[in-house]
């Protein structure tokens, strides 16, 4: 077993501990989300980043969600994209998380999926940076997560 696949499942086992089984399918819907919104961020979802996304959602949903599913939500946030922007999207997206009350789980999802391509270039902060704001984190907190995430690296 890698390092990596070890963190993210430490990782996935501390969120799932904090989640509520009511609040599950919409804080997948919203990982989701959030990590497509930081892998589209500087132009395009690289191969690496959309299999990062899936590993992850497999691992967070203890294999409830696979890859076929997470596909499907890649669709419903693309419509959802295409209506209202990249932007109102990161919005929304951290709005959701912080009336779920988890927020920090979101986004560190998020920013281990923008992770994947080797590091975070400046367009993929600035969406992390906006969902973030959403979602009631402060720079300080992002900063919590992105070391979180780094580390799995």
């Amino acid at each position: 077993m890698s390092d990596e696949t070890t963190m993210i499942q430490r990782i996935a086992r501390a969120i799932r501990s904090q989640l509520p089984a009511d609040a599950q399918d919409k804080l997948f819907r919203m990982a989701v989300e959030a990590g497509y919104l930081a892998a589209l961020a500087d132009g395009n979802a690289d191969p690496e980043e959309m299999a990062t996304l899936v590993h992850a959602i497999e691992e967070l949903s203890s294999g409830a969600v696979v890859g076929w599913e997470v596909d499907v939500l890649i669709e419903e946030c693309n419509e959802c994209i295409g209506m209202e922007g990249h932007q109102q999207r990161a919005t929304v997206v951290g709005n959701e998380l912080q009336e779920l009350g988890l927020s920090e789980a979101g986004l560190l999802i998020a920013t281990y999926v923008a992770f994947a391509t080797g590091g975070l270039v400046e367009k993929e902060i600035d969406m992390l940076r906006k969902i973030g704001e959403a979602a009631g984190l402060d720079d300080a907190g992002l900063k919590a997560i992105v070391k979180r995430a780094r580390q799995a690296f």
